[in-house]
């Protein structure tokens, strides 16, 4: 904290009493805590010296356990996003090549391209509504997934959801970065044919080729740079990204529709299935696709906090994920339907079609397709790896560390921990890997569910922010000792039963309990009522009456909202004359052997009061 201003100790107690009248005893409590975390210990020995050295850069910004500038609320000068920015975000997952392969998968449960599409357009609305729901803390308080979780579990328990995501992004980064070193593979074969056919080195218990692992490390290395880049920066080159990659897309759908004359003997097929099985078909094809998107789902309060306004955040989502969520699929589907019927083959990725266009004619027409399809959709690859799962990843870790950890370096690690994943094996081998991608859903759903409930039932969409920040047990995320056990019932009963299915998934031999493995095709629809209903009997029997729940701070301590929202709270802004206020309060509450609880002013006077103080 700063020194005492030079003024008389009249006008101090003046203000104090100010201040007083507009905190309560728990809220200057809660902030004397916050900053006795800041006070930082001097470095005495050379083991403490190191670690201050260690610490991550915060231009004189406040950092403790509990925070340093990336965990903050942002800022109104710094949320710029609008519609195009949440419509690419959206789109990358979308737009990318992984998309047209989803096809594969929905075909493969016995229903027909046009049921395919009927799903997708369900799933879309779904995860829409989903999406929205879940945006909020961020839109109204501009806090990120990592805070958030504090709401939920309590200041140590939100590790529990800290860590679930972070499994999830490091598995989920190192299959995507495969993924982007086959495109970039596209790039190199279009300048050399002796790279194209370049002889494997490698022993046959590796299952990957040499060319294959240059790609992979050249895509990983294209990546890293990007973890010093702000999250909040990188919607520009989403935005190009997107839009070369849809045009990569449309191309590919145009050339091959057209020299096949058709759509395909794909697109005619019949579907056979009992109504019944027909049914549980469709609702696990809503089910895999939602699973590939639920970490955006999930992460989305890490990006609506950047959004200029919520409807912008809210347009620019549905429509990202709507329209290039079902077009591209379709897509994806029509390129395997004619090239059926061209080739041979069903080919679902754009590789895959490239690498058939070589082996009819090495010639230049091939090449300059390979080079630009290429070019597109591994440039969409590296910034939906980012935001889907770097950035996020980096918040998270940033969350359990925050002293040494800000996003950059949680970005940084992650990406050289993905390389232990061997995401090769994913891709290569018989690994059940690309089955049990479907659970991942399972795991993030019960935490959307109840943060959903949380903040808009419990919490009435108002959350003090100051507590966020604070080891004070009267904070309202400090529960039982700072966890919150509550929701770990509901969303461990959710998981668990959604286990089954998963083993009945990636065992094919294995006779499935029926009532078990529609649970899991469904979970989409069944873990929401699930963890809903198990939360609110677990809150009715065990409430929680926090006397600051559904509370907002009186002051804007972050500096984080413009006039229109701290008026719409009925908040103050936190001026520099209060920050010397609080220094002067704690220097009264350490002479204090009791506290009182403080009265209350109108708005009116209390805009008087600081008004005096600031001038």
């Amino acid at each position: 904290m700063s020194a005492l201003p030079q003024e008389s100790e009249k006008e101090q107690v003046k203000g104090a009493e100010v201040i007083t009248s507009i905190l309560s005893s728990d809220e200057r409590k809660l902030i004397l805590n916050e900053q006795e975390l800041e006070e930082e210990e001097p470095a005495i020995s050379i083991w403490a010296k190191l670690l201050r050295k260690l610490q991550v850069p915060h231009d004189g910004k406040p950092i403790s356990v509990l925070r340093n500038p990336d965990l903050e609320p942002i800022a109104d000068n710094e949320r710029t996003w609008g519609f195009w920015s949440y419509f690419a975000f959206w789109g990358l997952p979308n737009f990318g090549a992984p998309s047209l392969s989803f096809g594969s998968a929905i075909l493969s449960l016995g229903l027909n391209i046009k049921q395919a599409i009927g799903a997708l357009v369900i799933c879309n609305v779904l995860i829409s509504l989903f999406t929205i729901a879940n945006s909020n803390p961020g839109i109204k308080y501009h806090i990120g997934y990592t805070i958030d979780q504090r709401m939920i579990f309590g200041i140590y328990g939100s590790f529990f959801g800290i860590i679930v995501r972070v499994g999830l992004s490091v598995v989920q980064y190192a299959s995507a970065a495969w993924l982007g070193g086959l495109y970039m593979n596209m790039i190199f074969s279009a300048f050399s044919k002796n790279y194209l056919y370049m002889k494997n080195t490698f022993p046959e218990s590796i299952p990957m080729s040499r060319r294959d692992c240059i790609g992979f490390l050249c895509f990983q290395v294209i990546q890293m740079p990007l973890a010093w880049l702000k999250p909040r920066h990188s919607n520009i080159p989403s935005i190009v990204t997107c839009c070369m990659s849809g045009l990569a897309v449309v191309g590919m759908l145009a050339y091959l529709v057209n020299i096949n004359g058709g759509p395909g003997p794909m697109w005619y097929e019949k579907v056979t299935l009992s109504t019944s099985h027909r049914c549980w078909m469709w609702i696990y094809s809503i089910t895999i696709w939602y699973s590939g998107v639920s970490a955006a789902v999930v992460n989305q309060s890490d990006f609506s906090r950047f959004a200029k306004n919520e409807w912008s955040c809210y347009l620019g989502m549905v429509a990202g994920c709507t329209i290039p969520g079902t077009f591209v699929p379709f897509a994806g589907m029509l390129y395997a339907s004619t090239c059926q019927k061209l080739y041979g083959k069903a080919y679902w990725r754009p590789d895959e079609i490239i690498g058939q266009w070589f082996e009819d004619e090495y010639n230049a027409k091939a090449r300059a397709a390979s080079f630009f399809i290429g070019l597109s959709f591994a440039s969409c690859q590296v910034f939906m790896n980012m935001m889907q799962n770097g950035y996020p990843c980096g918040m998270d870790l940033a969350g359990i560390f925050p002293k040494y950890i800000n996003i950059s370096r949680g970005t940084l690690f992650m990406q050289l921990l993905s390389w232990v994943v061997q995401p090769w094996i994913f891709y290569n081998t018989t690994s059940q890997f690309l089955n049990a991608t479907s659970s991942f859903g399972m795991f993030t759903t019960p935490i959307v569910t109840i943060n959903v409930l949380e903040f808009y039932w419990y919490r009435k969409r108002r959350l003090p922010l100051i507590d966020f920040y604070s080891l004070s047990p009267r904070g309202a995320y400090w529960y039982y000792h700072g966890i919150n056990w509550r929701p770990f019932f509901p969303v461990l009963v959710s998981v668990a039963l959604c286990v089954p299915g998963l083993f009945y998934s990636v065992n094919a031999n294995t006779n499935p309990n029926a009532g078990m493995n529609h649970f899991y095709f469904g979970y989409v629809f069944f873990i929401p009522l699930m963890s809903a209903g198990l939360y609110i009997i677990t809150c009715y029997f065990f409430p929680d009456k926090h006397e600051r729940k559904a509370t907002d701070d009186p002051v804007d301590y972050f500096h984080c909202f413009n006039d229109k929202e701290r008026k719409l709270m009925g908040m103050l802004p936190y001026t520099e004359s209060e920050t010397e206020i609080f220094e002067f309060l704690e220097d009264q509450e350490r002479g204090q052997s009791s506290d009182s609880q403080s009265g209350s002013l109108s708005s009116g006077e209390v805009h008087k009061h600081v008004k005096e103080i600031n001038s």
